[in-house]
């Protein structure tokens, strides 16, 4: 069974809700019991399944891949609503009395904001941060600056480019292990494995390994979606969080969660199941949609409530934020995204 064709697949969006609903959950005060970091891992390896899905079609419709048209598909995907939010953001801060710097706006626009964060601050004492959330975009376009070329080069040697990948993913590991192990978290700068570039970008690459392994080798699909296989996914994810040591934490355990997602995602994508019934509920699919704007938003209007309602119950403040955060992602993915990606695909007609 092939599945690799471009048709949206639902499943996918109701698996970026369930990874938005992680992080938001997290940064709203459940930290302690929801694992907001894992849903930033599920987003990563999405976002290489997915691209790398598209890439395949491409290249099997018409023999080659239009480096152009794929950069140009990701400004006009991320940068207005991205443009959009840092100037609210930034009004937000100015009104609060908050200061910012011309460079931690470049770090946004520029692709370095998780460097950036690591070897300096962010502004944001009032409103907590605002730009910072960004860093997970500089991952992802790290990347996407050069994974193209290496598609373009190995597509054509399957087994080869799923070598190099392998050996990617193990380097990375590698180099986790190290910096960890051998020079210490103690004398890292405080979040340098987890925002970093250089030591999560294979989280990336495992969805990339699994939509060229689905594609390439289609009788691996049927063996992937047992669910004994899902079974083993669950029990490394689980172990993944179980581990409380704060070094495994930083090195194993982003690995570790790779191969589960690996795993449990095409029985979760492309089996007939409760569950993934549930990730295309309608409402669902569509958290999932607007799941890039209310990625940004949230910890905007997190801050936000923080500062001018600081005096609310609990309860109250979290349906605040939830409904503000509803809102102004609807708003960013109807107005924002959905209008420059029609506008991109005019261009590129």
């Amino acid at each position: 069974m092939s599945v690799h064709p471009s048709n949206r697949l639902q499943a996918l969006d109701g698996l970026r809700a369930v990874s938005i609903a992680l992080v938001f959950f997290s940064h709203a005060g459940f930290g302690h019991v929801v694992p907001g970091g894992l849903g930033v891992t599920i987003f990563f390896f999405i976002s290489g399944f997915i691209i790398s899905r598209l890439m395949l079609s491409e290249w099997d419709a018409s023999g080659t891949m239009n480096i152009r048209h794929f950069y140009m598909r990701r400004l006009f995907r991320l940068t207005p609503a991205l443009l959009v939010f840092v100037v609210i953001s930034l009004a937000l801060m100015a009104i609060a009395g908050d200061d910012w710097k011309w460079a931690e706006v470049g770090s946004v626009f520029f692709y370095y904001a998780n460097y950036y964060g690591i070897y300096s601050t962010f502004s944001g004492g009032l409103i907590k941060q605002p730009l910072a959330i960004t860093w997970s975009l500089a991952v992802e376009e790290h990347f996407y600056f050069v994974f193209p070329f290496l598609f373009i080069s190995f597509i054509s040697l399957p087994k080869r480019f799923l070598a190099i990948i392998s050996a990617c993913l193990v380097a990375m590991l590698c180099w986790r292990i190290y910096l960890v192990y051998g020079i210490g978290l103690d004398h890292l700068p405080h979040y340098r494995t987890y925002t970093a570039t250089d030591t999560r970008a294979d989280s990336i690459l495992y969805g990339v390994a699994l939509s060229v392994l689905l594609s390439r080798y289609p009788h691996f699909s049927s063996a992937l979606m047992r669910w004994r296989v899902f079974a083993l996914g669950l029990a490394l994810m689980a172990l993944s969080m179980v581990i409380r040591v704060e070094e495994f934490r930083e090195s194993l355990r982003y690995s570790v969660q790779g191969l589960a997602l690996f795993f449990m995602f095409p029985t979760l994508v492309f089996s007939k199941n409760y569950l993934s019934d549930f990730l295309q509920w309608r409402f669902v699919v569509y958290l999932g949609r607007v799941s890039y704007s209310l990625y940004l938003y949230h910890w905007l209007v997190l801050g936000a409530v923080a500062y001018w309602v600081p005096e609310v119950n609990a309860l109250l403040k979290l349906l605040m934020v939830t409904l503000l955060s509803l809102l102004m992602s609807h708003l960013s993915y109807r107005y924002i995204e959905q209008t420059f990606q029609a506008l991109g695909r005019k261009l590129m007609a």
